[in-house]
């Protein structure tokens, strides 16, 4: 009895095995082929640097020769309760071609019996080699109204042979000299060569020689 179920245990298992085999037209099913992803270059955004141009820093400032040039303006300095201040001198400058200085003794004469009388003029030339001789014109022109003598001819000065020349200029023998009651001498130095010709000149000096009566 045992066996009869084992053999119908057997047979339901071949059967149910049988069912499971696909009949024998039926075509071997084609094997599906793998997609192959090529993987993408990532793109990388390319960032252009932006030039950005740095000030130059300028050490030394630069001058712009159109301004005006900057007066220099004393700064006091004080050490204890003492105050010091600079002093400026005056720059010289010179009286004009062919020149290299022009003094005066005096710059007030009077014309009369009073003292002084009289100034020397000396002028240094910048060539002497050049120079055979310096020649003053004076001219007497009003401290009080646009009035003023003619010029006068010219007065050779004295050489004295080492470059510089010299002229006294006497108050009571300028012409025109008693013709205002305060005026100023105007004059100017011409130097001329050998020949005659000239090779030098001042300016004219306006405000230098100051000129009045004896009271």
């Amino acid at each position: 009895m045992r066996k009869f179920y084992l053999v119908m245990a057997l047979a339901v298992l071949l059967q149910a095995c049988a069912g499971l085999r696909p009949p024998a037209n039926t075509p071997a099913p084609t094997p599906t082929a793998m997609a192959t992803f090529t993987p993408m270059d990532t793109l990388t955004p390319t960032i252009t640097p932006t030039i950005t141009s740095s000030p130059t820093v300028v050490h030394i400032p630069t001058q712009d020769p159109n301004q005006p040039t900057e007066t220099f303006v004393p700064v006091p300095i004080f050490i204890g309760r003492d105050t010091i201040t600079p002093v400026l001198t005056s720059t010289p400058f010179r009286p004009g071609p062919g020149f290299l200085s022009v003094e005066l003794s005096e710059k007030r004469i009077y014309w009369g019996s009073c003292q002084p009388n009289r100034t020397r003029i000396v002028a240094q030339v910048e060539n002497p080699e050049d120079v055979f001789s310096v020649i003053i014109f004076v001219q007497v022109k009003s401290a009080f109204k646009d009035d003023h003598t003619p010029w006068t001819s010219g007065n050779a000065m004295h050489d004295h042979r080492d470059g510089t020349f010299s002229y006294n200029l006497s108050a009571n023998t300028t012409r025109g000299h008693n013709h205002y009651k305060s005026s100023w001498i105007l004059f100017q130095l011409v130097a001329t060569d050998d020949m005659g010709l000239e090779i030098g000149r001042t300016r004219i000096y306006t405000n230098e020689i100051a000129l009045s009566p004896c009271l």
